[in-house]
């Protein structure tokens, strides 16, 4: 749901404004709307700045992994920017040595194979018309003769390579790879790492010091900056009048807040004003949804906001989302794991996945949901880390429970097609017509119902359809009264299409909507039936990764069993333990990436086109005391 709003305009004395701001700020409840002219000021731009540097400085400490150390000093800081200075100063200096250190160990790997040299005595040699090369060939291809023609010494040799140097007045024509020596010997690029080293030590000390000291005070000054920010942003969102004798800043409240709001401007002698919204107010999107709706307002908001007089989707995306991520799924072990992993992650105990620690960072209360859905949908389709518990025998086939398994994993009755299959259809076929419901409701709340005929004859036309078929399907309507039931719904739902789908240019120009509606009427067909088709078959895609999954973990289960072997011996134990172990986290983490993307697809794409879903809405954002 969306909270309602109230709009606040708001007439305050010059001398009085900054003292009235805190105390708006310190109600927090106050959204300042802003001026389109979308003008800045350069003490804005500033506090920006300082804001984005703030959060990088804390993004790069959160990296640092410090448990189990202690600091080993305190460093003093007389203020945020000294911290602030102060440790890009030492990311900086990391950053720098680690590359150094890189350079260094790679010189050594270049040059311990040669071992320790004189570089005097190589000068020596050098001034007396000899040069002293080094070069590396496959073992088979070093030919004998180069000792004798070019002075070549073998240094090191292995089965497929030899590495030798050669003296000589000119360097040599030979099949070998010659390799440059770095500048330094041995023991100075070793001494040269145990410095890098020792520095490196020292920086990362001094920023384990500041992590485990003045992380907290750089959380303060940053929320202090944030302040700075909404103060400056309702500076540049008010307006002068009266000869800058006044300020007038317009903005939202929710209306449950009214009272609260008046009291306090009542308290400050402000003069205000309070009312509906209107059409055409740019009314920001607060959600205010139950326990259940409220974990998958995330998934909303990466798509966009509603727009005030749109229906809020996150109930239904959240029911939709849980129920798809499930079928994807579709393996109650796989299901018992996410639970686990949710519960985790809401203690704070679980370490971040690959790949989706980042995309359900702090999610853990959904992703128990989701567990919990998975298990239940993975027991109805009978799969158990890979294993059909009716064919193991662990339902019996005939008991009640068995057959139900059972009928789930056949055929529809007299066809070829998967139950599966054709449930992930008319779960699709459902899911449209609920979002062309939604969209006929709530345009017709925004436009009118004159100009959405057209829209509720398609609404009538397909749910009618599929609810006739149905009841014709299961015998509740015989075949004679289903087609004329479905002949009265093709004429009313033709005539709503075809005719009144612009009212205003059928009275206005009789001849013109005559002839021009039917035209607009077949286009809308044409583009109604092939994204239809289209929507419904993205659907299978459910079954489909339900599928793909359930077989590959049952493939990883048959390698296993092949490896153990039916002897069982523990020495072939072991390696099938790895393979049914790894083989299933591998499932469990592809499986769960394409359970996430798939099902949030069919709710951005099939559902938010076929519901009219924009997303352009903006969000609430109270002018309010950072912390």
């Amino acid at each position: 749901m969306i909270t309602k709003m109230k709009k606040l305009n708001l007439l305050v004395f010059h001398r009085d404004y900054d003292e009235f701001l805190s105390q708006l700020q310190n109600l927090g409840v106050v959204h300042i709307q802003e001026l389109e002219s979308g003008t800045t000021s350069e003490e804005f731009e500033q506090a920006k700045a300082k804001y984005e540097e703030y959060a990088e400085v804390l993004k790069s400490l959160d990296k640092i992994d410090d448990s189990g150390l202690i600091a080993e000093k305190a460093l003093p800081f007389e203020s945020a920017a000294q911290i602030v200075a102060f440790t890009e100063q030492q990311f900086e200096a990391e950053a720098d040595l680690n590359r150094r250190l890189d350079a260094v160990n790679k010189d050594l790997e270049i040059a311990e194979p040669w071992g320790e040299f004189d570089a005097e005595k190589v000068k020596i040699l050098a001034d007396l018309g000899y040069q002293m090369n080094f070069y590396s060939c496959y073992a088979s291809k070093f030919d004998k003769e180069w000792e004798n023609t070019y002075f070549a010494i073998p240094i090191s040799q292995t089965n497929s390579a030899v590495k030798f140097v050669t003296f000589s007045p000119e360097k040599p024509a030979i099949d070998a790879e010659s390799i440059e020596l770095p500048k330094y010997s041995i023991s100075e690029l070793r001494a040269q790492k145990v410095d890098l080293e020792e520095q490196l030590a020292e920086v990362r000390q001094n920023l384990l010091a500041v992590k485990q000291n003045q992380y907290s005070s750089l959380v303060s000054a940053q929320a202090e900056n944030r302040n700075a920010i909404q103060l400056s942003h309702v500076h540049l969102n008010s307006v002068d009048l009266a000869e800058d004798t006044l300020k007038l800043v317009e903005g939202w409240i929710p209306e449950e807040k009214e009272s609260d709001v008046k009291a306090m401007l009542d308290a400050t002698g402000a003069y205000y004003e309070v009312r509906s919204p209107q059409k055409g107010d740019n009314v920001p999107i607060k959600f205010k949804n139950n326990k259940f709706s409220r974990m998958y307002e995330r998934l909303t908001k990466m798509y966009g906001f509603p727009d005030y007089d749109e229906w809020d989707p996150t109930p239904i995306v959240a029911i939709f989302f849980t129920l798809f991520f499930a079928i994807c799924m579709g393996d109650a072990g796989y299901g018992i794991l996410i639970t686990l992993y949710g519960i985790l992650d809401m203690k704070g105990k679980a370490k971040k996945v690959p790949i989706l620690g980042e995309m359900l960072e702090g999610c853990g209360s959904m992703i128990c949901s989701l567990g919990i859905a998975t298990t239940v949908i993975g027991f109805f389709l009978g799969t158990f880390f890979g294993i059909n518990i009716v064919e193991a025998g662990w339902i019996p086939e005939t008991t009640a429970i068995g057959k139900v398994l059972s009928w789930l994993q056949g055929n529809v009755p007299g066809t070829t097609y998967s139950i599966q299959m054709a449930a992930a259809i008319c779960i699709g076929v459902f899911h449209i017509c609920l979002a062309m419901l939604i969209k006929a409701m709530v345009y017709t709340k925004k436009e009118g119902f004159k100009n959405q005929i057209s829209t509720w004859g398609w609404c009538l036309l397909i749910i009618g359809g599929v609810i006739v078929g149905v009841l014709a399907l299961t015998g509740a309507l015989n075949q004679q009264a289903a087609i004329m039931v479905l002949i009265a719904i093709g004429a009313v739902s033709a005539l709503a299409i075809y005719f009144l789908n612009n009212i205003d240019r059928l009275v206005s120009k009789p001849i013109a909507g005559i002839i021009v509606n039917p035209l607009a009427g077949l286009y809308d067909t044409y583009n109604m039936a092939s994204g239809l088709m289209g929507d419904v078959l993205s659907y299978i895609r459910l079954y489909a990764l339900c599928l793909a999954g359930g077989m590959l973990g049952g493939a990883f289960n048959m390698i296993g069993d092949m490896v153990r072997g039916d002897e069982g011996s523990i020495l072939l134990l072991i390696p099938a333990i790895l393979i049914y172990v790894v083989g299933h986290i591998f499932n469990l983490l592809m499986s769960a990436i394409s359970a996430f993307v798939h099902p949030l697809r069919l709710n951005f794409v099939e559902y938010f086109k076929n519901s009219g879903y924009d997303g352009k809405g903006q969000a609430y954002n109270p002018f309010e005391v950072k912390k």
